[in-house]
């Protein structure tokens, strides 16, 4: 029966990476570095634009129940009438 034998300086040895591997894994390792800033980033407007569009539609309630209100003043003061909103003339409806 043969005898194996290792030679103890061949698995002693440390091994690396090539020079073409080791470049191409710091590249992605930047590249996913820089992702991860571009999610943040995105996500930071995301959260700015939901509180834009949450102003918005409460400027739009407000500025409705604003309509509203001016409506049903007018409509009180003159009856149901035509307005234009350029210079103010009241048609009344008949």
């Amino acid at each position: 029966m043969p005898i194996v034998t290792t030679d103890q300086n061949t698995t002693d040895q440390k091994k690396f990476l090539t020079t073409e591997e080791l470049q191409t894994l710091k590249e992605i390792q930047q590249q996913t570095q820089s992702l991860i800033i571009e999610l943040g980033e995105i996500e930071m407007t995301k959260i700015q634009i939901e509180k834009r569009h949450k102003s918005a539609k409460s400027f739009l309630d407000e500025l409705t129940e604003k309509e509203k209100n001016l409506t049903n003043s007018i409509f009180e003061k003159y009856g149901k009438s035509n307005i234009d909103p350029e210079t103010g003339e009241i048609n009344k409806l008949d």
